[in-house]
């Protein structure tokens, strides 16, 4: 009779690591707004410490034994963290036929998991990257749209990874309003500048990203009130002023204004 799995065994099947196994699965994995996993359309259900390991690589990527137990079990001796992520990986091999994590002394996903935060990540860089970003679909709602990275779970490092992604999507919407303008799509760099400054009310590039679209669209009346709210929170808030480069923005619009 064949030996029973222990908690010690490898996460990958038989092959899984080398190329030599069945073709990756079909998952699913979602963190944005939540934790969910799905293999073909299917949830599947998984006890906190797995979930716990697969968000960690879903957002990390591949990474060593010795760094995922020590993030993961921070407050245990070494020891007791790395049984504790065998046992992890023992339950996550029983839970599909198929491996949904593979390799030996540094781990990552299968090949076969979709994680909606790299899908995020990769469409927020290439509007960082690529001036003709535009050119192909709109990153306008996957931008706008992104959820909290594991909402309700406050470890350290999912405090750190949401914060990360949190600027890197004010950075995305700041550069895809300018592409916009610049495209003289003005309706759409609007709504990006103001997803912008929800996330940050009182961020000033932000802000110039917005009063700069109304200006284009020659909406100076809404461009002098978004200074106004952005000055008032600037003041009560912080108080400090706004820079004197977005105060000669407005002026400029204002005197044009005058000026037509």
């Amino acid at each position: 009779m064949a030996s029973q799995p222990q908690p010690g065994d490898e996460a990958a099947a038989p092959g899984a690591g080398n190329g030599s196994g069945p073709a990756p699965a079909g998952f699913d994995l979602r963190l944005l707004d939540g934790f969910s996993l799905e293999q073909d359309g299917r949830v599947l259900r998984m006890p906190h410490s797995a979930r716990r390991l697969v968000a960690f690589l879903g957002v990390r990527g591949r990474c060593g034994r010795v760094e995922i137990a020590g993030t993961l079990w921070p407050d245990v001796p070494e020891s007791r963290a790395q049984a504790s992520l065998r046992t992890v990986l023992w339950r996550l091999n029983r839970l599909t036929a198929r491996p949904l994590v593979t390799g030996q002394e540094s781990l990552a996903l299968s090949s076969g998991v979709v994680v909606d935060v790299r899908m995020f990540v990769a469409t927020a860089w290439r509007v960082l990257n690529d001036s003709d970003a535009l050119n192909g679909s709109s990153p306008l709602s996957a931008l706008t749209t992104m959820g909290e990275l594991l909402p309700g779970w406050y470890e350290d490092w999912v405090i750190f990874e949401r914060e990360r992604l949190r600027q890197l999507q004010m950075h995305a919407l700041e550069a895809v309003a300018k592409q916009l303008i610049k495209a003289e799509r003005y309706a759409e760099a609007i709504e990006a500048a103001m997803a912008a400054v929800r996330l940050e009310p009182l961020r000033e590039s932000a802000t110039r990203a917005l009063i700069t679209a109304h200006l284009a669209e020659n909406n100076v009346i809404e461009a002098l009130r978004q200074f106004e709210t952005f000055r008032d929170g600037l003041t009560s808030e912080l108080g400090v002023a706004p820079t004197p480069d977005l105060e000669r923005l407005v002026r400029s619009g204002l005197e044009g204004e005058a000026g037509g």
